[in-house]
């Protein structure tokens, strides 16, 4: 938005307009594409703040324009350096207002389930130790980054192996085939529901999330996410608490207008 429709459009989404410039400016914006293309992009800025959680700030400028405004009413004669003063904070205002709509607007625009996969996503490492003396051939060839070659192996093992199929999983993962990495960490978590163990249940779960988020299963994704955030004894949690608030709130919602 440039010059004089800028700060009109500003004081039509704010409603400071006088009477007759608020029905001129909805008739442009009706007629207009320019300008209305700039009225959806003003409307889209105020959805992302709230979204956001940057209501607060924004709510804290517009009180501006509250408190500003009705001093030049309540004065029939104001001085001109005052009028001047008031001017230029109610243009400091619209300022950054517009600025703020106008981040947060990149924000929500930016903010993707593959951003936030690729954001979180931390290759595994096998621990030097878990329990075992020797390593197995799957694990050598894990440790090799012959992802093609793990994942031949781990088809020809049980599927009560819940080491074998999440390195497998990772596997997949790292050869971004989400969906298959996916059923192997459900495998995992359910061969941990009959047995009541949680062998590599933490690193399922966590790394089973960020495969539904690659995959489009955005909202089983964050649910399990919030878990992990939620459970600070989790193996993940740390991890999990990195990606933002915001960034898991924008998802929800773009998740939710899915038809």
């Amino acid at each position: 938005m440039e010059g004089r429709n800028e700060h009109l459009l500003i004081n039509y989404l704010d409603r400071t307009l006088q009477e007759q410039e608020m029905r001129e400016m909805e008739a442009l914006i009706n007629t207009d594409p320019e300008t209305r293309k700039q009225w959806q992009y003003l409307q889209l800025a105020v959805e992302a703040v709230e979204y956001a959680a940057l209501y607060d700030q924004v709510a804290a400028v517009k009180e501006n324009f509250r408190t500003i405004q009705p001093v030049e009413v309540l004065q029939p004669a104001p001085r001109p350096g005052m009028l001047v003063q008031m001017r230029r904070k109610l243009s400091v205002a619209a300022a950054v207002l517009v600025l703020l709509m106008g981040g947060a607007a990149y924000k929500y625009f930016s903010v993707s389930a593959t951003h936030v996969y690729q954001q979180a996503f931390v290759a595994y490492t096998l621990p030097t130790a878990r329990g075992q003396a020797s390593i197995t051939d799957v694990e050598r060839l894990y440790q090799a980054q012959n992802w093609y070659a793990v994942i031949a192996a781990v088809s020809k093992t049980s599927l009560t192996d819940n080491k074998a199929l999440f390195l497998a999983g990772m596997a997949h993962l790292q050869l971004q085939q989400f969906a298959q990495a996916g059923k192997l960490f459900e495998q995992v978590r359910a061969n941990n529901t009959q047995t009541g163990d949680d062998y590599f249940q933490d690193e399922a779960q966590f790394y089973g999330a960020l495969s539904d988020l690659a995959s489009g299963n955005t909202q089983q994704a964050i649910s399990a996410l919030q878990q992990i955030r939620s459970n600070k004894d989790h193996l993940y949690h740390e991890q999990a608490a990195r990606i933002g608030n915001i960034d898991l709130k924008i998802l929800t919602i773009k998740a939710n207008k899915k038809p």
